[in-house]
């Protein structure tokens, strides 16, 4: 009933839903320490904090898996995006608690104790490491079962529809099975530039659109005619035609497309580069 409800709604609504109700959760129980907010205040305060701290743990996230996916496994971009977000974090409700006069580093404390404003802010990052942790792991719920039903589906009944999809023609071509490309219910618009994958799905740039699509990376390649385009990396193929110039920097290579987008070439496929490309 859960993944049910879950798969009707998109990853971006729950996320937002988890975000308002912590900051539900954490406004009715810790009115009393910022009671001279008021009731109201108080929600939104917290609303507010929240909604901060989720968008930085999110968008640092996404950027670690987008540029860093090759180095660092599914828990280890995690807890990157866990610390590298608490800072940001942490000097902003900081300085939110500052403008609402909430004592911070030992602004408008009336303890006795005083100690350096860097190592106020070194502890006030270990007090909200926790929630920080939490909160991050509730965030990502939404998405890991979207992702764990989107598998599923492609184990079971879209392997049956790809199959549908390889019929042959009823003309004196009927024994060519059809492209990955002529194989899509929606026809790509304009020329194809380049294939990327994107764990289970396969991101498609064309000259006008740039379209996710579920399907396996290596079929997709398999079901593409070498004449054109070719694979140049695990997670990245290009069409021939879309090519502009091969750049070497240093031990790496990478090819130049004319939408001046620069697609990594591995060593696996360096030679088969270099014999296509070179002039």
């Amino acid at each position: 009933m859960i993944l049910k409800l879950i798969t009707q709604k998109s990853e971006e609504f729950w996320i937002v839903t988890i975000a308002l109700l912590m900051a539900l959760t954490l406004a009715s129980n810790h009115s009393t320490q910022i009671d001279a907010l008021g009731f109201i205040a108080n929600y939104l305060y917290w609303i507010c904090r929240i909604l901060i701290e989720s968008a930085f743990f999110i968008a640092v996230f996404f950027g670690i898996e987008k540029y860093c996916k090759a180095l660092l496994s599914g828990w280890s971009c995690y807890l990157c995006a866990v610390l590298l977000s608490l800072i940001p974090f942490t000097l902003s409700v900081t300085a939110l608690d500052i403008i609402i006069g909430l004592p911070e580093l030992g602004i408008n404390d009336s303890g006795t104790e005083q100690i350096s404003r860097g190592w106020a802010f070194v502890l006030e990052l270990f007090y909200l490491l926790d929630n920080h942790l939490v909160l991050g792991m509730l965030l990502l719920i939404p998405r890991c079962i979207l992702r764990s039903k989107s598998y599923n589906d492609l184990s079971d009944s879209a392997l049956d529809e790809k199959k549908d999809q390889l019929d042959t023609s009823k003309d004196s071509n009927a024994n060519i099975p059809l492209t990955f490309f002529d194989s899509l219910e929606m026809p790509l618009d304009g020329r194809i530039y380049s294939m990327e994958a994107q764990e289970h799905y396969i991101l498609v740039t064309t000259t006008v659109e740039s379209r996710m699509i579920l399907h396996r990376f290596s079929d997709a390649v398999k079901r593409t005619p070498l004449t054109q385009g070719m694979q140049v990396h695990r997670s990245h193929w290009v069409a021939h035609s879309a090519v502009k110039e091969v750049v070497i920097e240093g031990q790496s290579m990478k090819l130049k497309l004319v939408d001046d987008r620069m697609i990594p070439v591995s060593r696996t496929f360096r030679a088969a580069v270099e014999s296509k490309y070179s002039d």
